[in-house]
């Protein structure tokens, strides 16, 4: 896949909508149920918000209830049950450039694994893991295999794509948890030798570990601040009106136009006269 293309449209962007999923009264039958599932609905996922870019637009996809979308850990939460909230970041052309995700549960977190080809980090309070190449060898389909199907039954997959997911406590015994499948370019260069592929996935790690810290401060703030991506021009200002001058400037004067009288006829000699 080619990397993204610009676009000269402006972007406007805060996905800060604050949908909250309330617990509603039940009575009847459905009183017992509703009662159980209290602790999960009664949580509402943190709000996504980032910074706008001229390669795209941000798309506030919703807050909805949803299975616990990671796959390699035990699963907190029976059935979609999950407050969930997710944003895309939409190229002009349809494609899906980047999703991301959030999702709440009761429940201590679980440990970090150490899976073959994946960078894991346990600095810091949490679980952050990236996987640069999150198809190759149909990776992602079988480690995460309800994410994948999650996204893909709602039209959200594009590739190639990274995965990068932190996973952290919240005060209270809930665990957050916050996955983003984002296209390569956005947080790598493109590298054109071998000091380049070397030093090529840096930038991506040190956003790996931005978006790892905007998530631990989300379980206090309710808001995931997501961090510039490296590699995605900013929205540029708008240019500035020129302001009109407070002067009032006369037009020059035209020249007055002096009207010059032909001159007379040279008089034809007589014949007579010759």
């Amino acid at each position: 896949m080619s990397a993204p293309r610009l676009s000269g449209a402006g972007r406007a962007l805060a996905l800060t909508s604050a949908i909250l999923l309330g617990a509603c009264a039940a009575t009847g039958p459905d009183a017992e149920r509703a009662s159980a599932a209290a602790p999960v609905a009664a949580a509402a996922a943190p709000l996504i918000q980032a910074p706008a870019t001229s390669v795209g637009q941000w798309v506030d996809l919703g807050h909805v209830q949803a299975p616990w979308l990671a796959g390699d850990a035990p699963v907190p939460v029976s059935g979609p049950v999950a407050p969930t909230r997710v944003a895309g970041l939409r190229r002009d052309d349809g494609r899906w450039l980047a999703i991301v995700i959030t999702q709440v549960a009761p429940g201590s977190p679980a440990p970090c694994p150490r899976a073959t080809g994946l960078h894991v980090s346990s600095e810091g309070d949490g679980c952050l893991r990236l996987r640069r190449d999150a198809d190759f060898d149909r990776w992602l389909e079988r480690q995460h295999g309800v994410l994948y199907q999650w996204l893909d039954s709602r039209g959200w997959t594009a590739r190639p794509r990274a995965w990068i997911s932190h996973r952290v406590p919240q005060a209270g015994g809930q665990a957050l948890e916050a996955h983003v499948l984002i296209e390569p370019a956005l947080i790598e260069p493109t590298t054109r030798g071998s000091a380049d592929f070397l030093a090529g996935g840096q930038p991506g790690l040190q956003w790996a570990r931005d978006l790892a810290a905007a998530t631990r401060a989300a379980g206090a703030s309710g808001v995931l601040a997501m961090p510039p991506l490296p590699f995605a021009p900013p929205l540029a200002a708008p240019a500035a009106v020129p302001v009109a001058s407070a002067v009032v400037t006369a037009p020059a004067t035209a020249p007055v136009a002096t009207q010059v009288p032909p001159r007379p006829p040279v008089p034809a000699p007589r014949r007579d006269r010759e």
